[in-house]
């Protein structure tokens, strides 16, 4: 059984900040993963075909590792990565659709395909931890602004 997660959010901060927040190892690193996780490693290597891995730990102190690799990159409009939850995970698709919102800031929508893992990471878990995610994109950028 598949299932799909697709989120909407308005981010304060230009479309380019927000395009590179996902590229920029950094950035990336400040603000990925769900309430209670850090991020330990990220590296992007920004090319279609590029990986693009995160490793984070929870509060628990479990390591959890995302490996992906780099299909699409249209600059500041869209990125699509095959995504991995873990090395022997099954692979999903994760489009990151930018557009200017009304009023100002980013429109970001967040679509994750393909999901066919078994609990704890089932499409509630996955929505829940991509929601606290991207709250936390939010936050970066309303910190700065």
């Amino acid at each position: 059984m598949e299932f799909a997660v697709a989120l909407d959010r308005v981010i304060a901060a230009p479309r380019s900040k927000v395009y590179r927040a996902w590229l920029d190892p950094e950035v990336l690193a400040r603000w990925m993963g769900p309430d209670n996780f850090s991020v330990v490693v990220a590296t992007v290597d920004e090319r279609i075909g590029g990986a693009h891995y995160i490793e984070m730990l929870d509060s628990g102190g479990d390591r959890h590792t995302f490996e992906s690799v780099i299909e699409e990159l249209v600059p500041d409009e869209r990125i699509v990565l095959t995504w991995r939850f873990h090395h022997d995970g099954l692979d999903t698709l994760l489009t990151l659709t930018f557009r200017d919102a009304e009023g100002g800031g980013t429109q970001l929508r967040l679509e994750h395909e393909r999901i066919t893992l078994e609990p704890p990471l089932d499409g509630q878990s996955v929505d829940t931890g991509w929601s606290q995610t991207l709250a936390k994109l939010q936050a970066l950028f309303d910190d700065k602004e």
